[in-house]
């Protein structure tokens, strides 16, 4: 099939944001795109600032308007892509390949909603959304951003907003939109591409509020026993989380015994069975040593038979996935989070690390957030890795640089029995 897409931005005072918005879309890759703006009068600037684009625009006007939802069905009726994506004033694309990998990146055949990850943008920090792949979750609550999917046009435009339902749901009508695709048995497929980074203060930071409108939308106006009992187990879970007392006991079990008592426990079997609690996930015959340090363990996934060498630093804040019959020396640091040395706020950021299968990392060495290691690579002891590792290659130095190539006939697990290690 084809893949344009239409990119619909909405926008009402915002010249704040609107010319970010706008360059992250002109930005894209993907060629086979056009770009629909449809602003509600704004007052303040923002108006002028479209003007300057206007002859890159396939359409836009601005005009008053009932509210959001009403300008992005305008922009879904002016739509001639195969696909409709919403990208909101303030909101913008993570990577300038976002779009193009949406419709590369999986075989999109009789699919409907394809959808990917989002990175959220709060009080100075980037945290990845990773979405669930399963769409049956979408029976009890939204699993993706509405602005990190692509919908099929031909879908969205027999599926518009129901503004009818503004006064009820206010600013949820595009979870109640995709709640009504997911009951209509419409295909919904996960990439796992980082799409749009959004900004949490927006109008729907309210997570109670949230909660309520997840609840009557996914129980259609009906009561729903399992329904309501999701809705109170949740809203007990979220308040709790804002509680002094969860902060400290959250602390204590993922921060003190995982860091300060753990590392002094000598049998692996009891300390593998309290990191899986915490969430990794540990692959049969693989081995973590004792003393090593863990940063959001429940993001870090260790394939089969590979091995973690004492006194590494394993920041996981912005997920970290090793791959089977990988060995990790001692001292190594693998670490997704950073910050953006230029904004004025030392923006806090984090980006997933992957360590494919059969790599080698040599002590002392450190790979830096949003890189990949590829399958058989080896880095040399003390380098530090600052973009991706091609397959079977060896590299070493600050920056890493390729020295070699490795033997890529390999087969060998990483094997370790000694005990009390």
């Amino acid at each position: 099939m084809e893949n344009k897409i239409s990119v619909i931005t909405v926008v009402y005072n915002d010249v704040k944001n609107i010319r970010s918005t706008i360059e992250s879309f002109f930005s894209q890759t993907w060629k086979d795109k056009e770009y629909i703006i449809i602003d509600g009068g704004s007052t303040d600037g923002t108006v002028e600032i479209i003007k300057e684009y206007s002859s890159r625009l396939v359409y836009w006007c601005s005009e008053k308007d009932q509210g959001m939802y009403e300008a992005m069905n305008k922009g879904i009726l002016r739509s001639t892509g195969n696909w409709i994506n919403i990208l909101n004033s303030g909101d913008y694309f993570v990577s300038t390949r976002s779009l193009e990998k949406m419709v590369t990146t999986e075989d999109l055949t009789d699919v409907d909603v394809v959808y990917g990850n989002s990175v959220e943008v709060n009080n100075g920090f980037k945290r990845r959304i990773v979405s669930p792949e399963n769409p049956q979750l979408l029976n009890f609550r939204p699993i993706y951003r509405h602005g990190s999917s692509l919908v099929k046009t031909s879908v969205h435009r027999l599926f518009l907003y129901d503004i009818s339902k503004s006064n009820k749901l206010t600013y949820a009508l595009d979870w109640d939109l995709i709640f009504r695709l997911y009951k209509n048995n419409l295909i919904f497929k996960k990439v796992n591409v980082d799409v749009e980074a959004y900004r949490k203060e927006g109008i729907s930071n309210n997570p109670i509020r949230n909660l309520w409108y997840n609840y009557i939308i996914t129980s259609q106006n009906r009561f729903n026993i399992k329904k309501a009992i999701f809705f109170v187990i949740i809203v007990l879970k979220t308040v709790f989380k804002r509680t002094k007392i969860y902060m400290y006991l959250r602390a204590f079990i993922v921060e003190y015994i995982t860091n300060d008592i753990l590392p002094h426990i000598p049998f692996w079997t009891l300390r593998k069975f309290y990191l899986k609690i915490l969430g990794i996930k540990i692959g049969h015959g693989s081995f973590i040593m004792k003393k090593n340090y863990f940063i959001n363990p429940n993001q870090l996934s260790l394939g089969s038979n590979s091995h973690i060498n004492r006194g590494c630093i394993l920041d996981a804040r912005g997920f970290i996935t090793i791959g089977d019959s990988v060995s990790i020396s001692h001292n190594v640091s693998i670490m997704t989070g950073s910050h953006e040395i230029d904004s004025w706020d030392f923006c806090g950021v984090f980006k997933p690390i992957v360590v494919k299968d059969y790599a080698w990392l040599g002590i002392n060495c450190s790979i830096l957030q949003g890189v990949t290691i590829g399958k058989g690579a080896v880095v040399c002891a003390g380098a530090v890795v600052t973009k991706d590792v091609d397959d079977f290659s060896v590299v070493g130095g600050v920056p890493a640089v390729e020295i070699k190539k490795r033997n890529s006939n390999l087969n060998y697990r990483c094997k370790w029995d000694l005990p009390l290690t």
